[in-house]
C-alpha cells in the first residue's frame, strides 16, 4: 500500500477580522505538503530535475497556473537540485503546438515563461519532436517506445499534474503526464492509432506529401513504413483526403498504450527517481490540450501527491467518482466513466509494475 498525501483546497474564513490568513493560499498549502510529506527527500544535490507538466493550447484557460510551477521549482532548488520545467511538442508538423517554437510561444501566452516559472523551460523532444530514444518493452500493444531525448539526462522527474477528465482515456492523470506527455510523435501516435498511415486511392501526385516528409518516408506516392515516424505531416498538408489514418482508438485500447509507454518512459528515467503532484481543481470534463476550456464539473478538491504513480491516480479517480455520482444524482447526466474506461489505466499500470493502486491517504492540515 502507497502513502498519498492530500492538502485541501478551501480557504474558509468565517471571521472578516480573520481574512489575513497566507497559510490558507493553496500555493502555501503546497509547500507545506511537500515539506510535510518528504515527497522531495529523494532529490540530491546538483541533480538535473525536470518538472514536467502541460501548457495546453491557445484558447485553454484552466491549466495549472504557474505559481505552482514556480513553487515546485523553488523547493527543488531548496534541496539542492537544477530543474527546468518541460513539455513535449504535439503531434503534426504544421500547427503550432506541434513544434517546439510554437509550443514555447503558447506556453507564454498561457503564462509559463521562465521568469514566472523560476527555471528554463526547454521542450524535451526537440525542434520538431523527432529526439527521441527508442525504448522496447514487452507490452501487450505496443513492443518499442519513443521516450522524448532530454528525459535520457535527467537525474529525476517531478510530475506537476492538473487532473482532469478525457474523452477517449476517462481521465487526464500522472500516467497521462509521464504516458503522453515525455514520449515523441511516433509514440504519440501508436497510442492514439493502431495503423500507420497510408496514401490511398484519392492521391493526385501533388507532391505536397513529399516536400513536407522529414525523413523522405514517401516514395513513388507509397508510404515506407520503415523510414516513416507517423508524425501525420503529409495527412495535414493533403487537399484531397488522400491519407489514410485511423482507427483513433479509446477507451481500455487508448488506456493501455498510454500505460505502455509511461512503462517506456520509466525504463529510461528509473521509477524511482519519480514524484507525482495531482492538482485536482478546475476539473474539466477534457483535456488541457483542446482550444477551450469547459466549466470544472465537479468543485475544487485539492493536492494529492505521492512517490507512486498509480496511487496518486487511483485516489483522485475514487474521488471524482463520489463527486460525480452525486452530482449525476441531482441532474440525470450520464457518468463520464461509462464511456471510457479510466480503471483500465489503474488496473494495467498495476499489472505492469509501474505502481500499486492502493494506497493509504495522509491529510495535511
Amino acid at each position: 500500500m502507497s502513502e498519498v498525501y492530500f492538502t485541501d483546497s478551501r480557504a474558509r474564513v468565517m471571521d472578516p477580522s480573520e481574512w489575513f490568513q497566507p497559510n490558507l493560499s493553496l500555493v502555501n498549502k503546497l509547500r507545506f505538503l511537500i515539506d510535510k510529506s518528504g515527497l522531495f527527500d529523494f532529490i540530491e544535490k546538483n541533480d538535473i530535475v525536470a518538472v514536467k507538466t502541460h501548457f495546453g493550447d491557445r484558447g485553454t484557460t484552466k491549466t495549472l497556473r504557474s505559481i505552482y510551477l514556480r513553487t515546485i521549482v523553488k523547493e527543488i532548488e531548496k534541496r539542492g537540485g537544477r530543474p527546468f520545467v518541460t513539455e513535449t511538442t504535439g503531434l503534426g508538423l504544421t500547427r503550432d503546438r506541434a513544434t517546439a517554437l510554437g509550443r514555447l510561444e503558447i506556453a507564454e501566452e498561457n503564462g509559463y515563461t521562465s521568469q514566472t516559472v523560476g527555471a528554463p523551460i526547454i521542450i524535451a523532444d526537440g525542434l520538431l519532436g523527432f529526439d527521441f530514444v527508442r525504448v522496447p518493452i514487452n507490452g501487450k500493444n505496443l513492443k518499442e517506445i519513443y521516450v522524448a531525448k532530454a528525459f535520457e539526462h535527467v537525474d529525476k522527474v517531478v510530475c506537476a499534474t492538473h487532473f482532469k477528465l478525457h474523452m477517449q482515456g476517462g481521465i487526464g492523470g500522472s500516467i497521462k503526464n509521464i504516458g503522453v506527455g515525455c514520449v515523441a510523435k511516433p509514440s504519440k501516435f501508436d497510442l492514439h492509432c493502431p495503423n500507420p498511415p497510408e496514401i490511398n486511392e484519392n492521391c493526385t501526385e501533388c507532391g505536397l506529401c513529399v516536400e513536407i516528409c522529414p525523413v523522405n518516408a514517401i516514395e513513388n506516392f507509397k508510404i515506407n513504413h520503415s523510414k516513416c515516424l507517423k508524425c501525420i505531416g503529409c495527412n495535414e498538408v493533403c487537399e484531397y483526403d488522400a491519407v489514410t489514418i485511423g482507427p483513433w482508438l479509446s477507451g481500455a485500447d487508448i488506456c493501455e498504450r498510454i500505460v505502455e509507454c509511461a512503462k517506456g518512459v520509466f525504463e529510461v528515467v528509473g521509477k524511482e527517481n519519480f514524484a507525482f503532484i495531482n492538482f485536482m481543481i478546475d476539473v474539466t470534463p477534457h483535456c488541457d490540450c483542446h482550444p477551450y476550456s469547459d466549466n470544472p464539473i465537479v468543485p475544487d478538491v485539492g493536492i494529492f501527491a505521492s512517490r507512486d504513480m498509480v496511487s496518486v491516480d487511483a485516489a483522485c479517480l475514487d474521488v471524482l467518482k463520489k463527486l460525480e455520482a452525486n452530482r449525476d444524482a441531482l441532474t440525470g447526466e450520464r457518468k463520464f466513466w461509462e464511456w471510457t474506461s479510466p480503471e483500465v489505466q489503474i488496473e494495467y499500470a498495476e499489472k505492469l509494475g509501474l505502481g500499486e493502486k492502493s494506497y493509504e491517504i495522509f491529510a495535511e492540515d
